[in-house]
């Protein structure tokens, strides 16, 4: 009989909001007549058409304003409530995609105050306050920028303009060695007109050719003027130092902050994935930004040794390329060979200088620089790599050429913290522990 009063005493008793609102709404349809459904059903065909009527005019945060209004009756319901957070996650998704633009400047200083906050914990372990690091690291940024947009920025815009020219005479120059070559003649032997031939070379080869550059360089000026009106609408240049500043200096607090939005049992949990992330994401960016930078110095500086012309260019965009895995590699010594080719004679061994000089640094980049300023925390498979390089690219385009490779190890790393809690080991230490 005790088993009995004890198995009825741990059987959940019945929710008192339920039991209302199944009775409230039970009493109304039950108080309803047929003229009253009747009159209910046509009043919400009419608000449907009146929503169809007025659609240009409805906004989400009316849509959203409008479920809730509704729901909010109902949500002792798991359905309703369901209802309720899907539609205010939507919304956010929506939120945060129309403002993307405005996040911009944010999201860049975030981003850099992120990889610079290891010295400022540095220095903040001397007893240098954290806004005095700060300010020194944005005067330097500073520096920096002003030196590349007034010194760098130029050059390389030059250089573009020298190729873009060198292709035009090399155009013109293999029309002149194809029509006053024995080449014509040799096949005029087999039956083809060289009248044929030029006219071909005229009407066909050489517009396209020419359609090929002038795409080029259109896209080069859209891409020049969509970074210039970014720049100008959000004062990039302007706004990102002060924001980086700020971010810095309260980066210990905005860290709290975010933790204080999670209840209190779920702190730590959230804490060791942050961790987690900025031992994947923190390292990745500070080493590869470090790396890339190295590299495009390095091209920079031999090319220019040599005689390669377009020497800072190439190393600009060997910099910027170094930051996408494999594909920037292949794209880097295939426009380092095209550019040699316009040096000045001798061109073959420019061109071998150019290949072996970035195939070297691939191999000290891989022996030496990344175990040591990356680490090992971002080691995943090269076909997963790849993959992930492919899927970001498809779905985002450049940036996600960029963001694919630490994104792809933070999942990895969140999974691995995940099965970690289900084998009863503490979250943070699966990854360490398994290395």
């Amino acid at each position: 009989m005790s088993r009995k009063v004890r198995a009825r005493g741990i059987r959940r008793g019945p929710d008192p909001q339920q039991d209302t609102l199944d009775t409230h709404w039970d009493s109304l349809f039950q108080s309803l007549g047929r003229i009253e459904i009747v009159l209910l059903i046509g009043a919400i065909l009419l608000l449907l058409v009146l929503i169809y009527s007025i659609q240009s005019v409805i906004t989400p945060f009316l849509l959203l304003g409008a479920i809730l209004f509704l729901l909010y009756p109902l949500r002792g319901y798991n359905l309703a409530k369901k209802i309720m957070w899907l539609s205010t996650i939507l919304f956010g998704i929506w939120f945060v995609s129309s403002i993307s633009s405005l996040l911009a400047p944010f999201v860049v200083s975030l981003v850099l105050a992120y990889i610079l906050n290891p010295v400022v914990e540095r220095f903040e372990k001397w007893s240098v306050p954290r806004w005095v690091t700060s300010m020194v690291l944005i005067l330097i940024l500073l520096g920096l920028i002003i030196l590349f947009f007034f010194l760098v920025l130029p050059v390389v815009l030059t250089q573009v303009e020298g190729i873009l020219d060198s292709l035009s005479r090399l155009l013109v120059d293999f029309n002149t060695w194809v029509w006053n070559n024995s080449i014509l003649k040799a096949l005029e032997r087999y039956g083809v007109s060289a009248d044929e031939v030029r006219n071909t070379l005229t009407s066909q080869f050489t517009p396209r050719l020419e359609d090929i550059l002038k795409n080029l360089v259109r896209g080069l000026l859209v891409l020049a003027s969509s970074i210039s009106n970014l720049v100008t609408q959000i004062f990039y240049v302007i706004l990102v130092p002060f924001l980086t500043f700020y971010i810095l200096t309260d980066l210990p607090k905005i860290r709290q902050r975010l933790l204080l939005l999670f209840a209190h049992q779920y702190r730590d949990k959230v804490d060791s994935y942050l961790r987690s992330a900025d031992q994947v994401v923190g390292l990745y960016l500070r080493g590869a930004i470090t790396i890339a930078l190295t590299q495009g110095v390095v091209i920079a500086t031999l090319f220019s040794i040599v005689g390669i012309k377009y020497a800072l260019m190439l190393g600009v965009v060997a910099a910027v390329l170094d930051l996408i895995p494999y594909f920037g590699l292949i794209i880097t010594m295939v426009l380092a060979a095209i550019v040699a080719m316009f040096s000045d004679p001798p061109v073959l061994p420019k061109v071998l200088f150019a290949l072996g000089s970035i195939e070297a640094l691939r191999i000290f980049e891989t022996m030496y620089l990344s175990p040591r300023i990356v680490g090992s925390k971002v080691g995943l498979h090269p076909l997963l790599v790849i993959f992930s390089i492919l899927v970001f690219f498809y779905f985002l385009g450049f940036p996600g050429l960029v963001i694919a490779v630490p994104t792809t190890a933070l999942m990895i790393v969140l999974v691995k913290d995940w099965e970690a809690s289900r084998k009863g080991v503490p979250p943070g230490q699966y990854h360490s522990s398994s290395e």
